[in-house]
């Protein structure tokens, strides 16, 4: 039994999840190595395709709105984080008050949108 199924998100679609991370724009692919959340290749590709056949967007319009929607779930995730955590409201007082994580961006750690 190979034991780093455990490190991948699961996902029920087909296919070779390194060439679906290949054939996303590159900002993606940067959101998705930075994001917090562990994303399906996959299903971001299959986003991606949706954007850009049924929404009819541009591809710079699909990048930008799948890069928004993968950022903001990093900032719930943080969050819900910082309201689960023992004093996590004091702890931090940005996150639990709504605060982006981009507004504290820097050599910290955090990437900037």
């Amino acid at each position: 039994m190979d034991n780093n199924t455990a490190t991948r998100p699961y996902s029920p679609l087909k296919g070779d999840a390194y060439r679906a991370l290949e054939e996303l724009p590159p900002e993606v692919r940067r959101a998705l190595h930075e994001a917090l959340v562990d994303w399906c290749p996959l299903r971001a590709r299959e986003w991606h395709q949706h954007l850009l056949r049924t929404q009819r967007l541009k591809p710079a319009k699909a990048a930008k709105m799948l890069v928004r929607t993968i950022r903001k779930m990093d900032h719930a995730e943080v969050a819900a984080f910082a309201r689960g955590w023992p004093k996590g409201a004091k702890g931090y007082p940005h996150v639990a008050a709504g605060a982006t994580l981009q507004r504290y961006a820097g050599p910290d750690g955090i990437p900037e949108a």
